[in-house]
């Protein structure tokens, strides 16, 4: 059984990609083959794995590859023409020692592609449900073209309520929700909680409609039920005291927003859907994982397509540091939260 996650959160700048670039390599080594999904039209997530260099010719369309070799060559045809495109995968440059880590690139196209799909027309009337579970019949295809059946499919989405999400919300098991130490995190999951059950109910009229002349569809009756994860607290600093670490004031009082919001305005808005349980029993509303303020670490590891486990092996890029080598403290940094990306892809592994 393949489980697909969906990293999401309607604000900007809460580490939603590397959160899932890490998070899958954390689950590859842990001996699972994972699929990327790329549906950000911002493609954060294909330069972070693939390179700039080599994403930028992905994009180029050829006689072989009219449509480039990106999210695009499935879409296209099977929004334009109702055929099924092609689907290309590939191995980061920086690959996972253990277990199999494929990405499926995004395209800037998503942005026409998501003015494109329709609520009204295609969820709610029932008539173009196919078109919302893109992600789904892209990892169902390059499951069968790579010959594997994946444990996992992440999916990285842009920071909205847009249609793109919405279509990777309606093809998802879980989803989860990074917030970082700001005034804004604890109102944006509010909103989330106030979103979700709309998108629900939408895709619950256009089911019920659909599957009235479809009633042997084995698909469609399977999606729009995307449960909560839990959310992953990121970019906090701490300092040590009497050896403990411990969150900075300030970040401290943003986590206790967040969390009251979880449990005051989140959870209680999901609990609200009929169509299945959207809050499972496992989930609490303290964050599944801590992950800390990497400072110029994190950016070096976009530019070098290196994650945070291996970073360390690889000098610091010029661009970023004067020194050639990375200090202790910042090693051990590294090493912590490696340890923490291994945290929840066990927590996940253990409960999605």
């Amino acid at each position: 059984m393949t489980t697909t996650i969906s990293v999401f959160n309607n604000k900007g700048g809460v580490g939603k990609t590397s959160i899932i670039w890490n998070l899958a390599v954390s689950l590859a080594d842990k001996n699972h083959s994972v699929l990327l999904i790329d549906f950000d039209p911002q493609c954060n997530l294909s330069i972070a794995c693939l390179g700039d260099d080599e994403f930028s010719g992905l994009l180029e369309s050829t006689d072989k590859h009219p449509f480039g070799e990106t999210i695009k060559a499935f879409a296209l045809p099977y929004i334009q023409q109702n055929r099924m495109g092609e689907v290309y995968t590939f191995l980061p440059k920086t690959e996972p020692e253990n277990g199999v880590l494929h990405v499926a690139p995004g395209d800037f196209w998503l942005n026409t592609f998501s003015d494109i799909l329709n609520v009204g027309t295609d969820v709610i009337s029932g008539s173009g449900l196919y078109r919302f579970i893109l992600p789904a019949l892209i990892a169902q295809e390059a499951g069968r073209k790579n010959g594997i059946e994946y444990d996992y499919v992440l999916i990285d989405l842009p920071p909205s309520f847009n249609t793109l999400v919405r279509s990777a919300l309606y093809c998802s098991d879980y989803f989860l929700v990074p917030c970082t130490p700001d005034l804004f995190s604890a109102y944006c999951v509010g909103l989330i909680g106030e979103m979700l059950p709309s998108f629900i109910r939408d895709w619950e009229q256009g089911k019920e409609r659909y599957l009235e002349g479809n009633p042997r569809d084995m698909t469609i009756g399977k999606k729009g039920m995307p449960k909560f994860g839990g959310w992953v607290f990121n970019g906090f600093d701490t300092r040590r005291r009497d050896g403990i670490k411990r969150e900075v004031g300030a970040d401290a009082e943003h986590h206790r927003a967040i969390t009251r919001s979880i449990r005051d305005d989140m959870i209680p808005q999901l609990k609200k859907i009929k169509a299945y349980n959207a809050v499972p029993n496992f989930v609490d509303v303290e964050p599944i994982a801590g992950i800390e303020d990497l400072n110029v670490m994190a950016p070096d590891s976009i530019i070098q397509n290196v994650p945070i486990r291996y970073l360390s092996e690889f000098r610091p890029t010029n661009a970023l540091r004067g020194r050639g080598q990375w200090a202790q403290n910042q090693i051990a940094l590294m090493n912590d939260m490696a340890d923490e990306y291994d945290k929840l892809a066990q927590h996940i592994i253990n409960n999605f």
